[in-house]
């Protein structure tokens, strides 16, 4: 016997077998539903959501002959993938086709009681139903899943195939089995397994086979999409049906070492000794660490604040304060730092610590401290994306230290795109950039009080959109801090 009878025998064996174990549990929908699942996750070997039964050119399962990209959805309910046109061994058509008929014929054979074509482009030449060996017919529709109710009847037949198993698993499919079935996939695993909008854009992204750039408008849909609470399942149905996923990579943030020393570093309070503004080799070596923050940060702006005990004279002291100020300052220029991001101010007695006449109190409020003034930083998107580029974690976890120090601190996020696009499209995108990095440096820890975001579309450029260079840097996100002392 060859393989592929072999196969053929396996699965009517298969489908006899699970046939007669429905007839006879009826009534326990539970029994029927989890000998359903488990016969079709046995049938097709595919534990996760990643997992392939036909690879790009529809091979891999004779099963499944016509379908192309073959993977699961919801073991037992809902499967996705594309049409095998372009590869087909015999009678080829262009890519732009809904499902052959022998693909259509495979499906019925499996009892897969529907299937669905996200696109219109030919689907009058498709056949509206198909009748399978064991006489059950497979129903073929066209239904795009790019409006609402086109989306809620996805999800109606999705649920109707979860809760009721004789029905039959549903195919939903595009052209080659990665954008259009990943959205509605992405949409289908976060109505019925619990996805985060972050967890089923990286699913997307995880099954597009890296043809994944770009594509805001499903991105954008599958974040925004809003689970229907009258379409429940159980939690048992949902442990059953639902696939092993790719987790998402965890975001880099620092750890709990590196941390402690950038807070140090970035709330260091530089003492002075009575009545001196000489800078100690002591604090000599905590300014440097300043300075490498500094220079390892190019979008801080600081303010070097001076400090004087209570004792003496108000005048005395303020003049005190800002020699202590001004010769930090002199100091940070020489090693390198632009003047133009540092600024320099006494404050004499007015701010201090410590409001005991003792030596102790004294020492403690003869000081010098640094206070982030501005961030002057601009983060670059890819055209048409919003994921946070790796290149900025470094620079958002410092400022995310900086909001974690400073409770008076609130900063507002600005996102902006080129020129390209429409208004609608531009808006939409520059509000995603945006939220990208509010909702990452909320993971960092930052207080929500502490955040805001908005976008602005391409109506402040801050460079040329005549030029490919100009309208790649506009593609950008800026952070405007607010002091709210």
């Amino acid at each position: 016997m060859n393989l592929v009878f072999q196969k053929v025998a396996i699965v009517s064996t298969l489908i006899i077998c699970y046939t007669a174990h429905s007839q006879t549990n009826s009534s326990a929908d539970t029994v029927d539903s989890t000998a359903h699942i488990q016969y079709y996750t046995e049938l097709f070997g595919l534990p996760c959501g990643e997992d392939k039964a036909t690879d790009n050119r529809g091979n891999g399962n004779d099963l499944l002959y016509g379908t192309r990209n073959f993977r699961t959805i919801l073991h037992g309910a809902a499967y996705r993938g594309g049409g095998n046109n372009y590869y087909h061994e015999t009678d080829k058509r262009n890519n732009k086709n809904p499902l052959p008929n022998d693909g259509l014929k495979n499906l019925a054979d499996l009892k897969f009681g529907s299937a669905v074509y996200l696109y219109s482009t030919n689907f009058e030449t498709a056949p509206v139903t198909t009748k399978g060996n064991e006489g059950n017919t497979l129903n073929y529709y066209q239904i795009g899943g790019n409006t609402q109710e086109e989306m809620r009847e996805i999800l109606e037949m999705v649920h109707t195939s979860i809760t009721q198993p004789e029905s039959g698993p549903v195919y939903l499919h595009c052209w080659n089995g990665w954008h259009q079935s990943g959205y509605v996939s992405a949409v289908v695993l976060r109505q019925f397994c619990g996805l985060s909008g972050d967890e089923a854009v990286h699913y997307w992204n995880n099954n597009t086979d890296t043809w994944n750039k770009g594509y805001a408008r499903i991105k954008t849909a599958i974040r925004e999409f809003k689970p229907y609470d009258d379409l429940p399942i159980s939690n048992s149905l949902k442990a059953a049906v639902c696939p092993c996923l790719d987790e998402m990579p965890e975001l880099p943030t620092l750890d709990e070492d590196a941390q402690v020393k950038l807070q140090n570093t970035l709330s260091v309070k530089v003492p002075f000794a009575k009545n001196s503004s000489d800078i100690t080799p002591g604090a000599l070596t905590a300014i440097d660490e300043y300075i490498i923050v500094m220079k390892e940060s190019p979008f801080l702006n600081v303010e070097i604040g001076g400090h004087s005990s209570a004792p003496g004279t108000s005048d005395l002291n303020q003049r005190l304060s800002e020699k202590r100020a001004k010769l930090v300052y002199d100091y940070i220029v020489s090693e390198g730092i632009e003047p133009e991001r540092l600024s320099f101010k006494g404050y004499g007695e007015e701010k201090l610590l410590d409001f005991g006449n003792t030596e102790t109190a004294h020492a403690k409020n003869r000081r010098i401290e640094f206070n982030v003034t501005s961030l002057n930083l601009e983060v670059q998107f890819l055209k048409n994306e919003y994921a946070l580029p790796e290149s900025s974690y470094s620079q958002l976890m410092l400022i995310a230290e900086v909001l974690k120090l400073n409770a008076n601190y609130n900063v507002e996020i600005q996102g902006h795109t080129d020129i390209s696009g429409d208004a609608y499209f531009n808006q939409n995108l520059s509000r995603l950039r945006a939220k990208s990095v509010y909702e990452y440096l909320l993971k960092t820890g930052v207080t929500e009080s502490q955040l805001s975001y908005a976008g602005y579309g391409a109506e402040q450029p801050r460079y040329t959109n005549a030029t490919e260079a100009g309208r790649k840097k506009n593609r950008r996100i800026e952070i405007k801090l607010n002091n709210l002392n």
